[in-house]
């Protein structure tokens, strides 16, 4: 377990829980990989995670981060303390074969609390070489703030919490032709034939391509509202509300055989609401209860930089002996995808101390409704790879212009 004073005090430079439960020794950080955790060695995808006991998991499987949303969708000041439960011999644990990681938030209480905070970097402050090569990080700037504010509402009675955190940030890239300069390029097409894909797809198809961009903006922003009454000595009740809604970028199409035009880049995002009611009793020195109802919904996108309507199109170019495709339009997995899904967790649990024993029961109830659309190609995927090589470089994007397949 990990209190208040070990996520003030552990470095976490991407405010997320993974960079303090990575000193688990039990817990494996996949850094190469979008840092998900592996517990004992299991996927992330065999964790479970936990928001004051409510899971909030991605239930469809999309995410290889152990998040339903593109990163942690709480704030992280808003974290009291976090666990890593591993094989709990507690029954009121489950839904997992991994670990079941569960964050605790903070509450409301008599005397005023807060805390702020804001982060900046730009281009400047970003390395421009590597190995010695020169590497374009375009022109950005990149800002994270938040804060939390507690206290409250009636004395000894009735207390709110608030967390909120922004992400105004960018995704970079230095991908290119074999001539332009890029830190990762692509040796079988040209500078000049990537101008005139470009040109023919203006010109002739009426559609803007896009550019390879050094840098695109990206955003993510999180909210927590919690409410906590004090009924009497022997109830209590907490209402939790959780707001998330960011994004990350995909190129959909690299390699080193394989360039996209920004255009036939997508965003990869969700946007998530979470409301959780808990009712605790105690009904004498040896019996208590809790009550808990929720309700998570996720809405899912991924949604293409480029206008809709232009299919995906693949060009086969030659350039100095190698070879490569370039990507433009709408990607052939972006046309027609939706997913949303929301679900209903409902909990009675009782607990009974007799002397050195402790009986546990209780009944527990997961619903999940979900929509998915998914259907490849519903706009088109058309490949223009035939009738060129090393002895005709440019025949493919001749076809292209000619609209020979």
């Amino acid at each position: 377990t990990f209190n208040i004073e070990d996520l003030e005090d552990y470095p976490a430079i991407n405010r997320d829980l993974r960079d303090v439960i990575r000193f688990d020794p039990r817990i494996y950080q996949d850094a190469a990989f979008v840092g998900a955790i592996q517990c004992a060695g299991a996927n992330a995808r065999f964790n479970s995670l936990t928001v004051d006991g409510v899971r909030m998991n991605d239930n469809f499987g999309l995410n290889s981060n152990g998040y339903p949303t593109s990163r942690q969708p709480f704030p992280y000041d808003a974290i009291q303390q976090v666990s890593v439960e591993l094989a709990p011999f507690d029954v009121q644990y489950g839904g997992f074969t991994g670990c079941n990681i569960n964050a605790v938030t903070k509450s409301g209480g008599n005397d005023f609390f807060g805390s702020a905070f804001y982060d900046y970097t730009n281009d400047s402050m970003r390395g421009d070489k590597l190995e010695g090569d020169d590497i374009d990080n375009g022109d950005f700037s990149e800002k994270r703030y938040g804060a939390t504010l507690g206290g409250p509402i009636i004395k000894d009675k009735l207390f709110f919490f608030l967390a909120y955190e922004k992400l105004d940030g960018v995704q970079q890239y230095n991908r290119g032709g074999a001539d332009s300069g890029a830190a990762d390029t692509v040796n079988g097409v040209s500078v000049a034939q990537l101008n005139e894909i470009a040109d023919i797809a203006q010109s002739v198809y009426g559609y803007d391509v896009g550019t390879f961009p050094a840098s695109l903006p990206v955003d993510d922003e999180k909210l927590v509202a919690k409410l906590d009454w004090q009924i009497n000595d022997n109830h209590r009740a907490s209402f939790t509300y959780n707001y998330n809604d960011g994004f990350t970028l995909s190129e959909s199409d690299s390699g080193s055989s394989r360039l996209s035009f920004s255009n036939h880049y997508y965003e990869r995002g969700a946007k998530l609401k979470a409301y959780t009611l808990h009712i605790f009793s105690d009904w004498n020195d040896h019996f208590s209860t809790e009550v808990l109802g929720g309700h998570f919904k996720l809405y899912n996108r991924q949604l293409n930089i480029g206008e809709p309507g232009f299919g995906e199109v693949q060009v086969r170019t030659y350039n100095n002996g190698s070879s490569a495709t370039v990507y433009l339009g709408v990607d052939d997995s972006r046309q027609s995808n939706k997913l949303n899904y929301d679900t209903n967790n409902y909990k009675f649990a009782g607990k009974y101390i007799t002397g050195n024993h402790v009986i546990t029961g209780g009944y527990e109830r997961d619903e999940l409704s979900i929509f998915n659309l998914f259907i490849q190609e519903t706009e088109g995927e058309y490949r223009f790879d035939g009738n060129c090589g090393n002895d005709n470089p440019n025949g493919c994007i001749d076809n292209f212009r000619n609209g020979f397949l």
